[in-house]
């Protein structure tokens, strides 16, 4: 088996899944940062890096709103998302860096 290309398709997997998760982390809580915005009439000046720690955690505040969310019919974001793709990515670096160069014994 090839160890250097499986760490090669760990590192891209993990990281196509991480853009993924920040993709969607960034829509879900922009849209709900709009949706504030406009529910205060613009006072609470509500911004999608308030929710920064919601991109791996699902503690506090982004539980509320992951609870809330399917009540108006969204889909809320999963922070599991992002630790999946962390550990493959973190895999797919550690056996990249493991892998005999090709040739040696």
């Amino acid at each position: 088996m090839d160890f250097k290309r499986l760490g090669n398709l760990l590192m891209a997997a993990g990281g196509v899944v991480l853009l993924g998760a920040l993709i969607w982390w960034f829509s879900f809580y922009s849209s709900l940062a709009r949706e504030l915005g406009r529910a205060t009439g613009g006072q609470g000046d509500a911004s999608v890096l308030d929710a920064w720690s919601c991109i791996y955690s699902s503690s506090g505040v982004c539980a509320l709103v992951a609870a809330v969310a399917p009540l108006a019919g969204k889909t809320a974001y999963e922070p599991m998302l992002f630790w999946f793709g962390l550990a493959g990515l973190v895999a797919g670096v550690v056996v990249r860096l493991a892998a005999k160069p090709a040739g040696a014994a």
